[in-house]
């Protein structure tokens, strides 16, 4: 077995290939840093910012705002987010909360067969979930002002059966209003495949490489 001699290491060298990796952790510290700062502020900035609404070709009208970015703590901290269903994630990637309100100014139902006799009534209905007046004679009934409020949570993250079970990728959407529901639901993500550089055998091979420069010098 090879022993070094620790006369003939070329400390001066050692010292400064240490020196040039302790800088260059440094520097990387101060990059993940820097990003991390211009995430916040970017953050802010989304918070803060009104949302817009523009017009597509075929006349849809899309609502949009700038995505806040938090971690995991700061999402539970700052946004009201059922707790029953944060469990049911083992790990939460995106959460977007919506409030619609459905308004129809009228609806008019006219009855097949008129009611033989003159008469005519009208009142108002309101509900947590839905409010409308309506009028009704012996034409028909006629519906006005209904107005349906809901608010849409929406998370997306992974979740598995038990602690060390297969994760799996879902998406799940809640409504404030009982009277609303989902038929149909597609979500989709883009998969970027990974650079040579990310994958671990590139990893594993970076780690070979500066352990064999520094076992050269050493041995130097």
């Amino acid at each position: 077995m090879n022993q070094i001699n620790i006369h003939t290491i070329d400390w001066k060298r050692v010292a400064i290939t240490i020196l040039t990796i302790f800088v260059m952790v440094l520097l990387s510290l101060n990059f993940a840093q820097c990003e991390k700062n211009k995430t916040a502020l970017a953050t802010i900035e989304a918070q803060n910012s009104e949302i817009s609404t523009y017009k597509l070709r075929n006349g849809q009208l899309v609502t949009s705002q700038k995505v806040s970015i938090l971690t995991e703590k700061q999402l539970k901290e700052q946004i009201a987010i059922n707790k029953e269903l944060i469990k049911k994630f083992s790990q939460i990637k995106t959460v977007t909360k919506t409030v619609t309100v459905t308004k129809i100014d009228s609806v008019d139902v006219p009855f097949k067969v008129q009611v033989p006799c003159d008469f005519e009534r009208s009142n108002s209905v309101l509900d947590k979930h839905y409010s409308f007046d309506y009028s009704v004679n012996q034409n028909g009934l006629k519906i006005k002002n209904l107005i349906v409020p809901d608010s849409i949570s929406i998370v997306t993250g992974t979740k598995r059966k038990w602690f060390l079970g297969k994760e799996t990728q879902y998406i799940d959407i809640t409504h404030s209003n009982p009277n609303v529901q989902d038929n149909a639901l597609q979500h989709y993500e883009i998969q970027e495949p990974k650079k040579w550089y990310q994958t671990n055998g590139a990893k594993m091979g970076g780690a070979i490489i500066i352990f064999e420069v520094l076992k050269a010098i050493i041995s130097n």
